[in-house]
């Protein structure tokens, strides 16, 4: 074969990924074909035309009309796409517009086999999802959108959420690339959920028990309060969020609030962060049992009747049990004839269990002094 209209034979992979790859594989030992990926310099720029020298190849021809070739600069290198392996004058017809393409395609490819997570701009939107830019045309539909709420999707309009979308920037994660179809489907909520995981990692990792931090609540569930603190969220159970007895503890936080919160237990291989809000105060349990003595006898609250017996408030946070048996100096049924939430009485610390931090109260033996 002869030097022109060929190239040097160089060492390939079967299956290029690289631009590298593709320009190698494409300039193996054969003839030019249209859809062929070239590289040239621009060696000359006159009317509406620049000539591509490349190499040992035919001088290739780009016409500037093309979006972008305008900007094209002698002994500028560039990337091109065969139209036509040969023109009317015996150039290689040339589209940058085509390359540009190919190399986009290419970096979706890429950002999807990587799970990067990319900025794209919304610049449409329709009754399926919206238009994004990422260097080229993407699409979100409804199901991948993460910054909007339940949509009817059986509006016969552009719901208003997905329509003031636009002009907005989203994080994107790139879902499906399809070049033959003209289809890039990418996702918000992919994205949305891979942020969550990192920073939980960053911050199973950065974090210690014990780190005192501020935070703001961004959900409260039955079961506790899930707060912020910057490198991740971090959960504070519903047992870590009051030492006060009788209350529901997650009506005293709402989304948005500030809270400090310590940091008592973090699970680095789930990636799960514990917190609280109630080891910052004063325990009250320690306070309580520093200060007074079993057989003293002091005021308290009933606070809920059971079966077994009467829960009674001492003091703010504390709690004891008065036994069925201990509730009056007559035998006892049903504790609900003694007593009834609210009541007051007094009672003598019979018992504390300071490792299982329970008390034992009396009203018989307090009543009879």
């Amino acid at each position: 074969m002869s030097g022109t209209g060929y190239a040097r034979l160089r060492g390939v992979s079967a299956d290029p990924e690289t631009m590298e790859e593709l320009l190698a594989t494409e300039g193996a030992l054969r003839p030019l074909r249209a859809g062929d990926t070239v590289e040239g310099t621009v060696a000359a720029i006159s009317g509406d035309e620049a000539t591509i020298d490349l190499g040992d190849r035919p001088a290739g021809v780009v016409a500037l009309r093309e979006a972008g070739a305008e900007q094209l600069h002698t002994g500028e290198r560039v990337i091109a796409t065969v139209v036509q392996p040969e023109g009317p004058d015996g150039r290689v017809v040339l589209s940058l517009r085509r390359s540009h393409q190919r190399r986009q395609w290419s970096r979706m490819e890429e950002l999807q086999r990587a799970n990067e997570i990319v900025e794209a701009q919304v610049i449409d939107a329709n009754r399926g999802g919206v238009v994004v830019d990422v260097g080229m045309r993407g699409f979100v539909p409804l199901s991948q959108l993460g910054s909007i709420g339940a949509i009817d999707t059986n509006e016969s309009t552009i719901p208003e959420a997905v329509r003031a979308l636009v002009g907005q920037r989203l994080r994107v994660r790139v879902l499906e690339v399809d070049p033959k179809r003209d289809r890039l489907i990418l996702s918000e909520k992919a994205a949305t959920q891979q942020l969550r995981r990192d920073r939980k990692a960053q911050g199973a990792a950065t974090l210690h028990d014990g780190d005192v931090l501020d935070g703001t609540v961004v959900s409260v569930a039955s079961y506790g309060v899930f707060v912020d603190v910057g490198v991740a969220d971090g959960l504070v159970h519903r047992s870590e969020i009051t030492w006060d007895k009788g209350v529901e503890p997650t009506s005293l936080y709402s989304v948005g609030q500030k809270v400090r919160v310590m940091v008592v237990g973090i699970d680095r291989e789930r990636q799960r962060i514990s917190l609280s809000i109630k080891r910052l105060a004063d325990d009250p349990w320690q306070r309580f049992t520093s200060a007074v003595r079993p057989g003293e006898t002091l005021q308290a609250t009933v606070t809920r009747v059971m079966p077994y017996g009467a829960f009674a408030r001492v003091a703010e946070g504390v709690e004891g049990l008065i036994h069925v048996s201990e509730l009056a100096s007559h035998r006892v049924a049903d504790p609900n004839e003694v007593v009834k939430p609210g009541d007051t009485l007094p009672v003598r610390i019979v018992g504390v269990d300071t490792e299982r931090r329970r008390l034992s109260l009396s009203a018989r033996v307090a009543e009879h002094g």
